[in-house]
């Protein structure tokens, strides 16, 4: 009765989070139609549509291809908009340019739209930590005058750092798993769930930060 509970509840805790931080989020005006809100309106919206399709026992693993380009765009473009100079804005546009390359190729010969994208997702994966690792290093080598702990961006960083970093192991394993039918699939996505609430408890300490520094 408790683990039927408890499965319900982590089967929607890729949804509702989100969810909620959407309308938090929609009351504070610098942050309605940030990327951070795109991303969280994004993992809603995708997130539900997969569940539903689990609801009617349909396969739902086209919806991660999109999930993952779209999320990688996205939090390219947070990253763009973060380190604000004209080498890091030419580097993150052409690594985003040899991600959607590379994505193709996988979709369309290695990992098609009816498999889970784990190279894709391991990838756009290595390359955000890249950013975020950045942003660590630049903000401790030259701290502003603002503690960190009340910087916005800084639990935004910290949550697509933590989200990205544990959950490489399980991307890089998810496909196998789903073509052997492996009875562990539904724990190993409960664990998935989990670190994604964890990085939307880091977003909502983000927003409730007055600056962005």
């Amino acid at each position: 009765m408790i683990a039927t509970i408890l499965g319900g509840i982590f089967k929607y805790m890729d949804t509702l989070p989100p969810l909620v931080l959407i309308f938090i989020a929609a009351g504070k005006k610098e942050l309605r139609g940030s990327l951070i809100f795109y991303f969280l309106v994004l993992q809603c919206a995708l997130n539900l549509y997969a569940n539903l399709l689990t609801i009617s026992n349909a396969n739902n693993l086209f919806i991660y291809h999109y999930n993952c380009l779209f999320s990688f765009f996205i939090l390219s473009l947070f990253y763009i908009k973060l380190f604000n100079t004209p080498n890091t804005k030419w580097l993150i546009f052409g690594a985003a340019l040899l991600f959607t390359l590379l994505f193709l190729i996988d979709t369309i010969y290695l990992e098609p739209m009816d498999q889970f994208n784990s190279n894709s997702f391991c990838l756009a994966a290595f390359i955000l930590c890249g950013y975020s690792l950045y942003y660590f290093m630049r903000i401790f080598k030259n701290p502003t005058g603002t503690h960190i702990s009340k910087s916005r961006n800084f639990w935004f960083n910290t949550g697509i750092f933590s989200y990205y970093t544990i959950n490489f192991f399980i991307f890089i394993t998810y496909n196998k798993l789903t073509l052997e039918k492996s009875p562990l699939l539904i724990y190993i996505w409960q664990m998935h769930n989990t670190i994604f609430l964890i990085m939307c408890i880091y977003f909502y300490v983000g927003i409730q930060c007055k600056t962005n520094d």
